[in-house]
């Protein structure tokens, strides 16, 4: 019996270990983060350019508060206390802060695209979050026509723990069965070996190379013994960066020839320059913020606005799902929970954009004057208002009040009219003012 027909003759529920075979039944693969790659995530740091765009981007999601909301069905907000805040923002478990956490979860997203991080519960109550290595993950797929199930495994020295996907937070860049993804590490690799040879080619002109480069020629045939002492002689009067620039006293009968391939004749220069262009294009970072003769941008402003839009919403919004996901009781997603990064910590602005942004708020009636003293880290004040425009009206969430200081009256919203009936006589006369209305013309001329 040949292979094939062996294979067809297999039942569906037999575990294949072939991704070939998915057509005759069920199969797993195993995929390991750390293996088949042409680069690993320490090479990949030594590169500036990737340093910087990862401490940027990492550190600026780690920053960010992370908060529970709920929606009621009026569509109304409000922010939840919770533990589950706390464990995310501060003391996920009892070594790491949340600050580490966070910019943990975001570097493997990064590198690798994804990130697995174990909950710990008691109950329903969550206790700890852990992040897994990402190094010592393997995945294990299942799948039987469109169905796939998974177990996630982590080996160290002989142990090995398996985990179901709903205990783990999993945090995915890209994916086409929600567990595994692939970072830069594998999808941009040949720019990240093109940016280390360069280095790697820098690195060896400046430590080896003898400047102005050339060959020495000698008009006679010379002996090992003498070719040797020459090249030693002459490593060690002008080998290396810090020897550039000496005058090159030559023996009778040697001369010395330029060679062609000298690096400004090569344009390498120019070569790392697009090599870190195509690296911020990768994180899809402003490359003004890693290479500071690229501004493309007027401010800073500007440049936050985009690095937030294009680079840090599909990160966080990535997190923002998996926390969701797996955090939340079923119950607590029908009830409109949710949790949601807090961005205004990125557009942060000078102090002067900062006080007129937040009185215009105030002053058009969008934060109450608490709010926008809280925004600019003052003292609350005792009675809390809305202003809005007559003049200035004040209005007090606490009773529904409104008061318009030019006026002299406070009313109520919901009944107008008899604030209306108390106003003052606008000859200043104490009399109570009337309704204009129809009924009491008709009163008066009676």
């Amino acid at each position: 019996m040949g292979i094939l027909e062996r294979i067809r003759n297999k039942p569906a529920d037999t575990e294949e270990r072939n991704i070939q075979e998915y057509q005759y039944g069920s199969f797993s693969i195993t995929s390991f983060f750390s293996q088949d790659q042409d680069i690993t995530e320490e090479q990949a740091m030594k590169i500036p350019a990737v340093t910087s765009s990862v401490e940027l981007i990492t550190s600026s999601i780690a920053q960010l508060p992370i908060y529970l909301y709920k929606e009621n069905e009026k569509g109304e907000v409000e922010k939840v206390d919770d533990h589950r805040v706390f464990l995310i923002n501060d003391e996920p478990n009892d070594l790491i802060n949340g600050h580490n956490f966070k910019k943990q979860m975001v570097k493997d997203y990064l590198f690798n695209g994804a990130s697995y991080t174990k909950v710990e519960r008691v109950r329903n109550d969550i206790t700890a979050l852990y992040n897994l290595p990402i190094q010592e993950i393997s995945v294990t797929k299942y799948r039987q026509l469109y169905r796939t199930n998974a177990v996630i495994s982590i080996s160290y020295s002989n142990t090995k723990l398996d985990f179901q996907p709903e205990e783990l937070i999993i945090v995915l860049k890209d994916s086409d069965d929600g567990v595994t993804s692939s970072g830069i590490l594998r999808n941009n690799a040949d720019t990240l070996r093109l940016a280390l040879d360069e280095q790697d080619y820098t690195s060896g002109i400046l430590k080896n190379g003898a400047l102005p480069i050339g060959v020495l020629k000698a008009t006679s045939r010379l002996t090992e013994k003498a070719i040797t002492s020459l090249r030693n002689s002459w490593e060690t009067l002008y080998g290396g960066a810090k020897k550039a620039g000496k005058t090159i006293i030559l023996e009778e009968g040697m001369d010395y020839h330029p060679i062609s391939m000298k690096p400004n004749e090569m344009d390498l220069t120019n070569s790392r320059k697009n090599t870190v262009s195509e690296i911020a294009r990768i994180f899809n970072v402003p490359e003004s913020m890693i290479n500071s003769s690229a501004n493309k941008y007027a401010s800073n402003e500007q440049n936050n606005i985009y690095f937030l839009q294009y680079c840090i919403s599909p990160i966080i919004t990535s997190i923002e799902s998996a926390l969701n996901k797996t955090l939340l009781l079923e119950s607590e997603k029908q009830e409109g929970y949710y949790f949601r990064f807090d961005v205004s910590e990125l557009l942060r602005t000078t102090e002067k954009e900062k006080i007129e942004t937040t009185v215009t708020a105030m002053t058009k009636g969008l934060t109450s004057i608490n709010e926008a003293r809280a925004r600019l880290d003052l003292p609350k004040l005792d009675i809390d208002y809305f202003t809005w425009n007559l003049g200035s009206v004040f209005y007090n969430p606490e009773n529904g009040d409104m008061t318009i200081p030019n006026m002299g009256i406070t009313i109520d919203p919901d009944n107008p009219q008899a604030a209306v009936a108390t106003a003052p006589n606008p000859q200043g006369q104490g009399q109570a003012a009337q309704p204009d209305n129809k009924d009491s013309k008709e009163t008066e001329e009676v």
